[in-house]
């Protein structure tokens, strides 16, 4: 009985953490400095569930969240209605954007296929407003690889206005939706 519980808090534990390995600490804060020295957001281009593409720049003056997901990934689930909630919130001055790692191959074919068989029916079942598309694979590294230095889920970042990178986290906690709210409110406050 002991191994039961033990195994059913541990988890119970993992299953609000991420998917997949997490190196740091949480909440993380893009320093002065780290700015200074070129932390501008990776600029990339997105179709989202609709065929309608958007490019990262297109959203300069407002506070964007990029949130990098897995449909299959119970801590990305756990995350989305926070971010919903803070779209909601914000409402024409925060973007959020999903964009889905899901593994469907490269070919336009089966993109496509992903997009209307798994990808649309996830974002009505989760009850999404926000921007959602497949992940472009050269955004999903440039962020993951470079910035973070791990391929864990979910990847979230807030980008400010200006298109510099700010904050970011791996993993989700239900702690994160204060955090991420104060660092979406502090970066509306800026010039």
């Amino acid at each position: 009985m002991r191994r039961f519980l033990a195994l059913a808090v541990l988890c119970s534990l993992l299953s609000f953490s991420g998917c997949g390995e997490k190196k740091e600490a949480p909440y993380h804060k893009v320093t002065e400095k780290q700015k200074e020295n070129s932390y501008k957001a990776y600029d990339f281009t997105f179709t989202d569930i609709n065929g309608k593409k958007h490019k990262l720049s297109d959203f300069r003056g407002k506070v964007v969240i990029v949130q990098f997901f897995g449909t299959y990934c119970p801590p990305c689930r756990a995350e989305i209605p926070v971010l919903e909630s803070i779209y909601k919130k914000y409402a024409g001055k925060v973007v959020v954007i999903g964009l889905a790692v899901d593994d469907v191959g490269d070919t336009p074919e089966n993109q496509k296929l992903f997009v209307e068989k798994a990808l649309k029916p996830f974002v009505s079942e989760m009850g999404i407003t926000y921007l959602v598309g497949p992940a472009p694979e050269k955004a999903w590294e440039a962020y993951a690889y470079k910035v973070v230095g791990l391929d864990s889920i979910p990847q979230t970042y807030i980008i400010d206005k200006h298109g510099y990178l700010r904050y970011y986290e791996t993993g989700f906690m239900p702690s994160y939706a204060s955090l991420f709210d104060e660092a979406v409110r502090k970066l509306l406050q800026e010039k």
